[in-house]
């Protein structure tokens, strides 16, 4: 559900309902924004987005030609009060050094999702493997589980983030 491309997400739409009249439930991922008709499709589905940030700037620089943050959150929400089941992909999180941010802000901004997942950042040479990055992707991690854990919401922290 590509941003600003009306017909690409016409086409996602249109596999999903193949999909789903085959009897086959989709996990749907995006930095864009759902279509309304998205309501349509089997209420077995479950519907994401991309949500390392709530800084526009940030967005706009590592994240071109994705939705606005406030949209994409709007459109998950509007999926989650219809009774879709939704979800948040927190990877790659970025480290302090790419950008100091409060992740407590952002966890609060997702409360209504039914899972999270949350990752490290891998593969951008600014953000370098080293123990005071191991320590923040572990508090960070260890933040997410106790949100999950208070607020109901599964969660999952993908490989190599929590390390020892």
């Amino acid at each position: 559900f590509m941003y600003d491309y009306p017909e690409i997400a016409r086409m996602s739409l249109a596999a999903i309902e193949k999909l789903n009249a085959s009897g086959i439930k989709c996990t749907v991922l995006t930095k864009g924004v759902y279509p309304n008709l998205i309501g349509e499709t089997s209420g077995e589905n479950e519907y994401g987005i991309t949500l390392v940030t709530l800084n526009e700037e940030f967005r706009k620089k590592y994240e071109p030609g994705a939705a606005p943050i406030k949209k994409r959150l709007d459109s998950l929400r509007a999926l989650h009060w219809a009774g879709y089941k939704t979800w948040v992909s927190m990877e790659p999180y970025p480290t302090p050094n790419l950008l100091e941010q409060n992740l407590k802000e952002i966890l609060k901004e997702i409360w209504f999702v039914d899972k999270i997942v949350f990752g490290r950042i891998n593969y951008n040479t600014l953000a370098p493997r080293n123990d005071s990055n191991n320590k923040f992707f572990n508090d960070c991690a260890r933040m997410v589980l106790q949100f999950g854990e208070w607020s109901g919401i599964d969660v999952y922290i993908k490989e190599g983030t929590l390390t020892t």
